[in-house]
């Protein structure tokens, strides 16, 4: 009898050990899935790199968001940037989007000024969410036709641009250098460099503080249009020339049209300039079925783009891979095989 009752304790033993096993199990198999959820859910929040608050970037970013969020449910938060913050922030994955413009792709991914390190990790989702055209606005009186004139005697140079380190002040040292000066040659010649906000610049021209601006912005601009109906100012040309050696930046040619600007003295001229796109960049890391899902909601919704900016009009699915400085992501370039803008 006593065997009998030991026999049976151990049999129980053995039934209580085995449940707390399968409860064990089940539990690190319930914490197993929850983990993944949390990561599944983790990647589906996202942040975006945009520009200055209120300004087209923030504003374009917050709106597309919100039409992602609409239509997928994936969560994106927009934080401020700029041309330079940007190329840093979703190569360490502290923002996983990112608006972007081809020069600053090219020299983050090369290591080359501005920055002073490579950048890896960065690819696109597409191009050309809006352009931004370069506008060499000079005083009429100035005794100046095109950008050659204006650099051609340096010690009649007396123009604001935007601060050092600005795209903007970017792309005008890359003039300089195609017309073999510098800061210190214009200034030791006599010329004037003044570094401002647009408005700022516009009311140095305006005022007589400076005799010529540079600036890249959409068209229409707001301020120069508001500065030619109060001072007689032009456009200067750029060469073909100088275009070309922009485009080795990533810089496109371009032209503002004839009567975009009525009261500029040339306002009848078609004006040659050199042009930067807004490339969405994101982290190259990304999940591919997400960025495809960010890629199909853009360009399936490109009637809804002008209703968050006016910029966004220009946006188009064809024009979307090209001037790429930069891999597309393989989630992005799944959507444009699929649609036919890529092939195999």
């Amino acid at each position: 009898m006593r065997k009998l009752w030991m026999f049976m304790t151990i049999i129980l033993i053995v039934i209580l050990l085995a449940a707390c096993g399968d409860s064990s199990q089940s539990s690190n198999s319930e914490d197993s899935t929850n983990d993944d959820s949390k990561v599944e859910s983790s990647s589906s929040n996202l942040t975006w790199a945009s520009g200055a608050q209120g300004g087209g970037w923030y504003t374009t970013a917050g709106g597309i968001s919100s039409l992602i969020l609409e239509e997928t449910g994936i969560n994106i938060s927009t934080i401020p940037g700029g041309s330079m913050q940007n190329m840093p922030f979703v190569a360490t994955n502290e923002a996983q989007l990112a608006w972007m413009q081809p020069p600053f792709i090219q020299a983050g991914l090369n290591g080359e000024e501005p920055f002073e390190e490579k950048f890896e990790n960065v690819s696109i989702i597409g191009n050309g969410f809006g352009t931004n055209h370069f506008h060499f606005v000079v005083d009429s009186k100035l005794d100046v036709e095109t950008v050659d004139d204006l650099f051609a005697e340096p010690g009649n140079i007396n123009i604001a641009l935007t601060p050092v380190n600005n795209s903007d002040e970017w792309v005008f040292r890359k003039i300089m250098e195609y017309y073999d000066t510098s800061y210190d040659e214009i200034k030791s010649a006599g010329g004037k460099i003044s570094h401002g906000s647009y408005d700022e610049q516009s009311d140095a021209l305006r005022n007589g503080n400076v005799t010529a601006i540079f600036s890249q912005l959409a068209i229409p601009a707001a301020s120069i249009t508001e500065l030619s109906v109060n001072k007689d100012v032009k456009i200067l040309p750029m060469s073909e020339d100088l275009i070309s050696y922009l485009t080795q930046f990533g810089l496109e040619e371009n032209t503002i049209s004839a009567g975009t600007y009525s009261d500029i003295t040339n306002s009848d001229e078609d004006i040659p300039t050199a042009s930067m796109g807004n490339v969405l960049t994101v982290n190259s890391e990304l999940d591919e079925e997400i960025v495809y899902q960010i890629t199909k909601t853009i360009n399936e919704n490109i009637d809804q783009l002008p209703n968050i900016h006016e910029s966004l009009s220009y946006y188009s699915l064809e024009n979307a891979t090209k001037n790429l400085m930069a891999p597309l992501h393989p989630g992005a370039e799944k959507y444009y095989k699929e649609v036919g803008i890529l092939t195999e």
